[in-house]
């Protein structure tokens, strides 16, 4: 084979490469957000059923499961936090 065909031929598989990345890297990122919040809710909810008999609730709505899905385990603190802070 010839030298320019092969190098023809990796800067092909080269652009490829990177216009994948670019078309499937914000939809790792989307993916992986909602993963997150789906793990979040999971959590939220097997604490409230754990906790009913303690006493212990956490709300269960759009802005907590966002705030846990974007921060994961501080935001499940935070969430805890706030609900101890303003419902007691």
């Amino acid at each position: 084979m010839e030298w320019g065909v092969i190098f023809a031929t990796f800067l092909l598989l080269l652009m490829l490469f990177i216009i994948a990345q670019l078309i499937l890297g914000p939809l790792k990122v989307v993916t992986r957000f909602f993963l997150n919040c789906g793990l979040g809710l999971a959590a939220l909810v097997i604490v409230n059923l754990i906790g009913r008999n303690l006493g212990v609730h956490l709300p269960v709505n759009p802005l907590c499961v966002i705030s846990i899905g974007c921060l994961g385990i501080p935001g499940f603190i935070l969430v805890a936090f706030m609900s101890y802070l303003f419902m007691s």
